[in-house]
């Protein structure tokens, strides 16, 4: 007892955690802190995956897309820019005179098809060696051309007659019928009503714009290409699917030239 005679309070200290206890709490929260962390950046690369995962699907789409348009493009170019043979022609006789010069021309000439099979042949002597090809030629819109539309893909050409330099327009050689539709162009691949109403109204249609747009036609003229002829030779009349005639020069295959040859000699 104290001396004062003060009476002594016990002090009655609360249970210490132990140190084990305290020393394991900031592992614990550290590896919960982790967990979250872990979590956490596990759902961030998820939803960047995903991410990725959606534009790597977009790139593939616009890439197969393009691929596409690509190839469209393409066939509208090869369409805009091919040409068709209409005829070939061959001299298979030439006279000259006095000084030399060609003064009467006896040429050969067979008409193709879609299919360049021939379709039609036709034998012609014209005064003098320069050959003029005059043709009425129907050349649609660009796009009806481009997109291969079934009647108005590629420019018509009717072959209308042969003269020369010395054989005036008007006293030509007829080749196809004005007003009706040319050989080359008479098969079952094309709507023959819509063949008809264009020859028919060709006329109509070179100095109507309004009909002219109605029939899709852009351009509806006639053309006439020429060159001197001469044997040994063979020539080409093309036209561009969307222009026009063209009288290309080629090298006379081996066989026809002996064709040809045989025949002289006769």
């Amino acid at each position: 007892m104290p001396a004062d005679g003060a009476a002594t309070v016990p002090i009655r200290l609360g249970k210490m955690p132990r140190l084990s206890t305290l020393a394991s709490l900031p592992l614990t929260l550290l590896i919960l802190a982790l967990l979250v962390l872990a979590s956490g950046l596990g759902g961030a690369y998820w939803h960047y995956r995903q991410v990725i995962s959606g534009r790597e699907q977009e790139l593939e789409q616009s890439l197969v897309e393009a691929a596409r348009r690509q190839q469209v493009l393409e066939g509208m170019i090869d369409r805009l820019t091919r040409s068709r043979r209409l005829a070939q022609i061959v001299v298979t006789h030439q006279k000259t005179g006095p000084a030399g010069l060609p003064t009467e021309t006896t040429l050969l000439m067979v008409e193709l098809g879609a299919d360049e099979e021939p379709v039609a042949r036709h034998c012609f002597t014209i005064p003098g060696h320069i050959a003029f090809f005059d043709g009425l030629v129907v050349k649609f819109d660009h796009d009806a051309v481009a997109t291969a539309h079934p009647m108005r893909g590629q420019t018509v050409v009717l072959l209308r007659r042969v003269y020369s330099d010395l054989l005036a327009p008007k006293d030509g050689l007829p080749i196809d019928a004005v007003g009706e539709v040319p050989a080359a162009y008479a098969g079952p691949e094309r709507p023959l009503d819509f063949e008809k109403k264009l020859w028919e109204r060709f006329w109509d249609l070179c100095n109507d714009p309004v009909l002219a747009t109605e029939y899709g036609v852009r351009v509806a003229q006639g053309e006439a290409v020429y060159k001197p002829m001469k044997p040994g030779v063979l020539y080409e009349l093309t036209v561009d699917a969307d222009g026009g005639l063209n009288l290309m020069t080629r090298p006379l295959p081996e066989a026809v030239g002996e064709v040809l040859a045989a025949v002289g000699e006769k």
